[in-house]
């Protein structure tokens, strides 16, 4: 059986994008003094949704949003390991940042649930690739997450939300490990575009310099 290539942005790609887009305009934010969150950023949120529409066009809407979603934990979770350093923690936060997400759900089809449910699998096996050799079994799961998560004919709407949450968390985590540098945050997602390192070398370099793990 063959795959038909995803029209558009790969799923990788995309969630770097995003994770850019909400790590700089949240530095930016708080590097003009702000406390309280961002305003909602449109070239972004537009760029997203033309990203999904794509997808939806070629038919592959639900497998690339599920890889899209996975992709943005991975990256999530690394910066959070980078806070906390290891995997008991690790979970402690998860199950304490999913009461704290409940709590203040008030959409009527709200994402966070989803978004800390894929969280928790990617939380099992931390440092595991997207794709990578085993990882079948957790791209299932967090296919079954959002598959549950997205509506008929409102496809697009709820894969966007999805994205936006977990691409949200990411990016605020990201600017906060960089205290909020602009420079720093473009450098270090710069080189991550032009090396691709490993999930070895990446956790290698994060304890010499102090950066978060690349994915």
């Amino acid at each position: 059986m063959t795959t038909t290539p995803t029209a558009g942005p790969t799923p990788r790609t995309a969630a770097l994008s995003l994770i850019r887009s909400t790590a700089l305009h949240e530095a930016a934010h708080r590097r003009a003094g702000a406390e309280e969150p961002p305003p909602p950023d449109w070239e972004m949120y537009t760029a997203l949704t033309a990203t999904l529409t794509t997808w939806r066009r070629s038919r592959g809407l639900r497998h690339d949003a599920a890889r899209l979603t996975e992709w943005l934990a991975v990256h999530l979770i690394a910066y959070r390991i980078q806070d906390l350093g290891d995997q008991s923690r690790l979970e402690s936060w998860v199950c304490d940042f999913g009461d704290e997400v409940s709590r203040a759900q008030q959409h009527a089809h709200p994402a966070g649930p989803t978004a800390v449910e894929i969280l928790s699998v990617v939380v099992a096996d931390p440092y595991a690739q997207p794709g990578s050799p085993g990882g079948a079994q957790r791209l299932a799961a967090i296919n079954r997450a959002t598959w549950r998560y997205l509506r008929f004919r409102k496809e697009v709407e709820d894969a966007r939300e999805l994205a936006l949450t977990v691409g949200l968390w990411a990016g605020a985590q990201l600017s906060a490990i960089m205290n909020h540098d602009i420079d720093r945050i473009t450098a270090y997602l710069d080189e991550h575009d032009a090396r691709g390192l490993s999930q070895a070398e990446a956790r290698n370099e994060a304890t010499q310099d102090g950066s978060p793990p690349m994915t």
